[in-house]
């Protein structure tokens, strides 16, 4: 334990039923990484997605409205926390090894890149974001001691030309079609 981390963990076991082998846990991982998605669009679409939207556009308005922030907020970050501990959890029992060192600030600069290049508040566009930086590391290997570099040179990028991440850009163009075919549709 410690600074050195935790070794030893054993593979995930549900009643007898263990999750020894990477294809058993390949699937176990796709069960809850779908899961979360499917989750996240219903909270989205739901009341508490409406409430956390307008918090997000102006929480002194949505208070003014009856939102209660504070409730909201509470909720979306015990949402969060699970979801964290269940994805830190299905990690340690499939590696077996957990260690601070894993998880340091440039992974975290990695996520949020990860999700800015994908736009937030965009669950499809988070998704892209991952996908397109997860195997950036593999693609870029011959710059290894420059990855943390080229994360934070794609994040500036993206702040500074595209803030609205790729997602926002789809949704926009989305939108703006959208809204051409119903006004070439009434002429």
């Amino acid at each position: 334990g410690g600074p050195s981390g935790l070794a030893g963990i054993p593979p995930l076991r549900i009643f007898s039923f263990s999750f020894d082998t990477d294809l058993k846990n390949y699937y176990l991982i796709w069960f809850f990484a779908l899961a979360a998605v499917g989750a996240s669009i219903n909270l989205v679409d739901s009341r508490v997605g409406r409430a956390l939207k307008a918090i997000h556009g102006s929480e002194l308005a949505a208070n003014t409205l009856g939102v209660n922030t504070s409730l909201y907020k509470a909720v979306v970050f015990v949402i969060s926390a699970v979801t964290a501990s269940l994805a830190g959890s299905l990690y340690a029992h499939y590696l077996g090894f957990i260690s601070p060192r894993t998880f340091d600030i440039f992974f975290s600069i990695e996520l949020v890149t990860m999700v800015i290049v994908g736009g937030m508040g965009n669950l499809w566009g988070n998704i892209f974001g991952a996908a397109f930086l997860t195997p950036l590391p593999q693609v870029l290997h011959f710059l290894e001691e420059y990855k943390d570099i080229v994360y934070g040179a794609i994040l500036a990028l993206m702040l500074m030309f595209v803030p609205e991440g790729i997602g926002g850009v789809i949704s926009k163009a989305y939108t703006r079609r959208k809204m051409r075919n119903l006004l070439s549709e009434e002429t």
